[in-house]
């Protein structure tokens, strides 16, 4: 039986306990045995009637919990706007906003991350919404939020980060309303870093502003040639969070790499030499 009936029927059995005296002086009064059995088995229906219609309801409560659950982990990890923003308001969300507008210069050039729905927060979305083809209002309502938040799949997709100069991105541009320029700008890499390593491997992983494919050169001599035989590890999949694991390592032993990443019109972005050393075996 559910929890939650138990304590309806407690209360059913005390009521009936309570309405003793008077059940015996209906009996010796004008009731009749049939007539009480009668009222009796009328109470027991309705009560009956009660616990199916909240089984209905805790069935219900129940469905309705469950699909939470799954919108949340559909939008755990992801950067999206999900109300109306305009002048005034404060949180986290304007914050996100505010990181959108200041990867473009030209939309918004002060760049202030504070969470709060400013003067110049308002300047900011009515650029935006020039570049977008929607009117300059400087509030966010349904229709800029639905590009903002097109705008973020796109740029951000799953990282749960806003990407540097995303707005200036190739692929973002191309989504900008009156934009046919070809795409000859390579991505923007950002956030590299070597992680999980242990004795004989370590995980590279970094971001990029457009989806581009991955590329890791390696090796104990610095500083890395990526045009001779030096080790590499690639990956055509095209991200926007890139991981590629080391193997086979040595224990104990810096090595040096160099990451690059090729968009889909062949524009490559080539990192700095980064290091980092093994553990002990």
């Amino acid at each position: 039986m559910n929890k939650l009936l138990k304590p309806i029927l407690t209360l059913a059995v005390l009521l009936s306990i309570l309405s003793a005296p008077a059940v015996t002086q209906a009996v010796s009064g004008t009731s009749s045995a049939q007539e009480l059995i009668t009222s009796l088995e009328a109470q027991i229906a309705k009560l009956r009637t009660q616990i199916i219609e909240m089984n209905v309801q805790i069935e219900s409560l129940r469905q309705v919990r469950g699909e939470i659950k799954e919108t949340v982990k559909e939008i755990k990890g992801t950067i999206k706007i999900i109300r109306n923003l305009r002048m005034g308001m404060s949180g986290d969300d304007i914050k996100s906003l505010q990181e959108l507008l200041a990867t473009d210069s030209d939309v918004y050039p002060e760049k202030l991350i504070t969470g709060y729905f400013g003067k110049m927060t308002e300047r900011a979305i009515k650029k935006l919404q020039r570049k977008l083809c929607l009117e300059e209002v400087g509030s966010v309502g349904p229709k800029t939020m639905a590009r903002i938040n097109e705008l973020l799949e796109e740029g951000a997709g799953s990282s749960g980060k806003i990407p540097p100069g995303l707005l200036t991105a190739p692929g973002i541009q191309k989504k900008l309303c009156g934009t046919s320029t070809p795409d000859t700008t390579a991505p923007v890499i950002s956030d590299i870093t070597a992680t999980s390593t242990t004795a004989t491997t370590t995980q590279i992983q970094w971001l990029t502003d457009e989806k581009a494919n991955s590329k890791v050169w390696y090796g104990i001599s610095t500083p890395v040639d990526t045009t001779t035989s030096t080790a590499m590890i690639s990956s055509s999949d095209n991200v926007l969070n890139h991981s590629i694991t080391l193997s086979d390592l040595t224990a104990s032993t810096t090595y040096y790499y160099v990451i690059a990443s090729t968009d889909k019109s062949d524009n490559t972005a080539t990192a700095t030499e980064k290091s980092f050393t093994t553990l002990e075996q």
